[in-house]
């Protein structure tokens, strides 16, 4: 199993983050032998986001090792022609270590400025999908969509063998998707470990329908993480940061609860976390790689979490629970 870092992208009016923060960051990752980093997507964020693929092509000049992925990127709110070009350039600076992580979204308010509705979302992912992986790969593209048109278009330099596809989505027919036009499912952070193991059956019984092999597919993972000396000290050192950010999630609509609703409780939520002790969190992630995950990215940073107390908790898995699971 491949391990991954989801890096904070939020700042938040009384902390002290920077986007600099990300690169010391990814400087320790790569010297405790993480697989990879991945940068999401926010849109009309009154404390302010990081915008990723600027931060990514920062982030391909820093490092010569980790992966560099979006998780994920809303395509179909960009003309395709110039995301692929983004995309393929970050790959270049990166020498290939590029992964493109993509969703339809759930967020109203973040879609619809870019002149995108919510019903059509979903028809319009699966066409900019569709033209960017062409882009990727064929000499020249001639396309007429519903929502873009193209005649002998291309992208230059190309991506040496394409660019790896990473789809999200919770739904049975969001995994099935995931399985006919990506090299990667992206589970949902939200799935508990009974909603895991029915999904992977799922994205692998599809993958069979569609004659693909598993082997070269991904079951990608992302859980929020802390490593402490107990499973105490962990929810202490992260609660209140960690409850923060999932009630901007509910207040967004992405949980179960209803959208108005802001209180979260920790313990139904405490499932979906690998933290407390190294044992602890080897212990869990063992359990995610026997269901079939591939790759878990991880998150150790909540917004307002101070950078300080983010890379002790990387150091220690690195040094702590890396080894333990697969003998790096």
């Amino acid at each position: 199993m491949n391990f991954g870092v989801f890096l904070n992208q939020y700042y938040t009016p009384e902390g002290e983050f920077d986007r600099s923060d990300l690169f010391e960051q990814a400087a320790l990752l790569e010297r405790l032998g993480f697989d990879g980093v991945a940068l999401g997507e926010r849109h009309v964020h009154e404390e302010g986001f990081v915008e990723p693929m600027t931060t990514l092509a920062a982030l391909a000049a820093r490092t010569e090792s980790l992966d560099l992925a979006t998780m994920a990127t809303l395509p179909m709110l960009y003309n395709p022609l110039s995301l692929a070009e983004q995309v393929a350039s970050i790959d270049d600076l990166a020498d290939g270590r590029m992964r493109f992580g993509a969703a339809i979204g759930y967020r109203e308010r973040e879609i619809e400025p870019f002149g995108i509705s919510m019903d059509e979302r979903s028809k319009a992912f699966i066409e900019s999908l569709h033209v960017l992986k062409r882009l990727w790969t064929e000499d020249s593209v001639t396309h007429d969509g519903d929502h873009w048109s193209f005649d002998d278009v291309f992208v230059s330099p190309r991506p040496v063998d394409g660019i790896p596809v990473w789809i999200g989505g919770h739904a049975d027919v969001a995994i099935k998707r995931a399985a006919y036009r990506g090299t990667g499912w992206i589970a949902s952070a939200s799935s508990t470990t009974d909603d895991l193991e029915a999904q992977i059956g799922v994205y692998e019984d599809s993958l069979e329908e569609f004659d693909e092999d598993r082997d070269d597919h991904d079951v990608i993972l992302m859980r929020d993480c802390f490593v402490a000396d107990s499973v105490d000290d962990a929810r202490e050192a992260i609660e209140p940061y960690l409850l923060q950010l999932y009630e901007w999630y509910a207040r967004w609509g992405q949980t179960y609860m209803d959208e108005h609703e802001v209180e979260v409780d920790y313990d139904e939520l405490a499932e979906k976390f690998v933290l407390g002790s190294p044992a602890d969190c080897v212990e869990q992630l063992r359990e995610y790689e026997e269901l079939g995950v591939d790759q878990i990215y991880l998150r150790f940073q909540f917004p307002g979490q101070p950078q300080d107390v983010t890379l002790e908790t990387m150091e220690r898995f690195g040094e702590e629970v890396l080894p333990a699971v697969d003998g790096r």
